[in-house]
C-alpha cells in the first residue's frame, strides 16, 4: 500500500508539473507582464511549503521512533509472558502500551493537521494572486493596453493552473514522509559492510593460532575491552578462557572468525594474518557452538545440515550419536524430519544446545570454538556431552569459554582474563600451584552452596 501511494504521488507530480509548465507557457505568450504579477504568491507559497515540510518530517521521524517503541513493548510483553503472569502486572503493561499508543495517536493527528493545512493556505494564496491579476488587468484595460478577449483568455488559463498547483502542494506532506522513510532506508544501505579485503585462501589448514599484542575497543567506548593479549595455541591443542563476567572472554573468541575487528595487534592462522584471508575461507575453518543457539523453523535435519553440502545420512547419524541425541530423535514420530518450531520453541534448552553441538560435528572444521556449550544441560547430559566434546576436540584446535572450572581441568592451557587483560596462563595444575586469580576462583566454585534457614 505504501509503495502504491508513493507511485501514485510520483504520477501526480509528473502529470501536474507538465500541466503547470504548459499553462505558464500560455500565460507568458499572452502577456508576460501580467503573468509576472501572479508570481507575487511564490515567496509566500515557498515559505509555507518549506515550513510545513520541515514540521512534517520532524513529526514523521518522531512517529517512526514511537512506533518502534511500541513494537519493542509488544515483543517484550510477549517474551515476558510468564513473568507478567506470576507478577500480576497486567494493568501496568496495559498502561505502558496505552501510553505509547496514545503518543502515536497524538502524532498521527498532528501529522494529518499539518498535511491538511497546506490546501487552504495554497487556495488563499492563489486567490490573492488572481485578485492581483484582476486588479492589474482592469488598470491595463482602462489604459487601453488589454482587450476583453485577451483578459478572458488569460484569466481562463490562470484558473486552469489553480487545480494542478493545489495537487502539487498537497504532495508536500507525502514527499516529506517519504524522505524520512528513505533516509532510514539509505542509512541502513549505506552502513559499513564487513571488510573482506583478504585475497589468500588456505588449503589443508592445521590450526596453529597466535594472538600477538591483540587489542580491542568497541566504538564510542573510552576504554579497551581487550589489552595486549598474547597467546599461542598449537594445532590440536585445547585452550580454555576463563575469568570474571565482563572480562572479555567472548570478545576474544569473536575476534577469530572476525565477528569483531581488532583495533591493534594481529591474529595468525598457520602463520598467516587472518585479515589476509578471505572471510569465506577463514570461516570455513571454524565451528562455533554458543550458549545462545539459533534454530530455524524447519526440520531437525535441515537445521543440522544448514550451510553444509552433500551430507550423508550416516554422517548425520554419527553426529547425532556424539551429541547424545539418538534416543531423543528416535522418540519423535518423524525422526530427523520433525520440525523444531519457531526459534526451536518445541525443544528444551538442552536439546537445542545438543543440536548445535551435532552441527559442529557435521562441519568437521579444524578449529572449534565453544562458548559455554554445556551451560543449559543437566549434570547427566553434561557428562555425556563433555565426553563427546573430548572426542570432537581431538586433532582440532579448540578454544573454550568456560565458567564451570570442573569442565576444563584436562585442557592443555588455561588463559585467565581480568578486565580485558591476560593475567595468567598455564595448565590447571600450574595455575593452582601459582595460587593466583584462577586458584581463588576455583576455590570459590568448589565451596558448597548452602541456603541459610532461620
Amino acid at each position: 500500500m505504501a509503495l502504491s501511494g508513493a507511485v501514485q504521488s510520483f504520477v501526480v507530480l509528473v502529470r501536474d508539473s507538465v500541466q503547470v509548465l504548459a499553462l505558464l507557457g500560455v500565460l507568458f505568450w499572452h502577456d508576460w507582464k501580467l503573468t509576472l504579477v501572479t508570481f507575487v504568491i511564490i515567496p509566500g507559497l515557498a515559505l509555507t511549503l518549506r515550513t510545513i515540510s520541515r514540521r512534517v518530517r520532524r513529526i514523521v521521524a518522531e512517529s517512526q521512533e514511537t512506533l518502534g517503541s511500541m513494537l519493542s513493548r509488544v515483543q517484550e510483553s510477549y517474551e515476558a509472558e510468564r513473568l507478567i503472569k506470576v507478577s500480576n502486572t497486567y494493568d501496568f503493561e496495559e498502561k505502558r502500551f496505552a501510553s505509547v499508543n496514545m503518543n502515536i495517536r497524538r502524532l498521527s493527528l498532528k501529522l494529518i493537521k499539518m498535511q491538511s493545512i497546506t490546501t487552504p493556505i495554497t487556495q488563499l494564496l492563489t486567490m490573492v494572486a488572481i485578485a492581483c491579476v484582476v486588479g492589474v488587468a482592469l488598470w491595463q484595460a482602462q489604459k487601453g493596453l488589454l482587450t476583453i478577449g485577451e483578459f478572458i483568455t488569460f484569466l481562463s488559463a490562470l484558473l486552469l493552473i489553480k487545480a494542478p498547483i493545489q495537487h502539487l502542494s498537497g504532495l508536500n506532506g507525502t514527499f516529506a514522509s517519504i524522505s524520512v522513510a528513505a533516509k532510514s532506508i539509505f542509512d541502513t544501505l549505506d552502513a559499513e559492510v564487513e571488510r573482506d579485503e583478504g585475497k589468500t585462501v588456505l588449503e589443508n589448514v592445521k590450526g596453529n593460532l597466535a594472538f600477538e599484542h591483540v587489542g580491542l575497543r568497541y566504538p564510542d567506548q573510552p576504554n579497551d575491552a581487550l589489552t595486549d593479549i598474547n597467546l599461542t595455541i598449537k594445532a590440536g591443542e585445547h585452550l580454555a578462557i576463563v575469568g570474571p563476567s565482563g572480562s572479555g572472554k567472548t570478545s576474544l573468541v569473536n575476534l577469530l572468525p572476525r565477528f569483531l575487528e581488532l583495533t591493534s595487534g594481529r591474529i595468525t592462522l598457520d602463520g598467516v594474518d587472518i585479515r589476509e584471508l578471505t572471510l569465506e575461507n577463514l570461516r570455513q575453518q571454524i565451528s562455533f557452538v554458543t550458549q545462545d543457539v539459533v534454530l530455524f523453523d524447519d526440520t531437525i535435519r535441515h537445521n543440522l545440515t544448514y550451510g553444509l553440502k552433500d551430507v550423508t545420512d550416516d554422517a548425520i547419524n554419527e553426529a547425532v550419536k556424539h551429541a547424545a541425541l539418538t534416543d531423543f530423535i528416535a522418540s519423535l514420530p518423524n525422526g530427523l524430519d520433525t520440525k523444531v518450531g519457531e526459534g526451536g520453541d518445541l525443544l528444551s534448552g538442552g536439546q537445542k544446545q545438543r543440536l548445535s553441538i551435532a552441527r559442529a560435528f557435521l562441519k568437521n572444521a579444524p578449529i572449534l570454538i565453544l562458548d559455554e556449550a554445556t551451560s543449559a544441560l543437566d549434570s547427566k547430559t553434561e557428562k555425556a556431552i563433555t565426553e563427546s566434546l573430548e572426542v570432537l576436540c581431538k586433532n582440532r584446535t579448540c578454544l573454550t569459554v568456560a565458567h564451570r572450572f570442573s569442565t576444563i581441568e584436562t585442557v592443555d592451557t588455561i588463559a585467565v582474563l581480568v578486565q580485558g587483560k591476560l593475567v595468567e596462563h598455564g595448565s590447571h595444575e600450574q595455575l593452582i600451584e601459582a595460587n593466583g586469580v584462577y586458584a581463588r576462583l576455583s576455590r570459590l566454585q568448589a565451596q558448597p552452596q548452602t541456603i541459610e534457614t532461620r
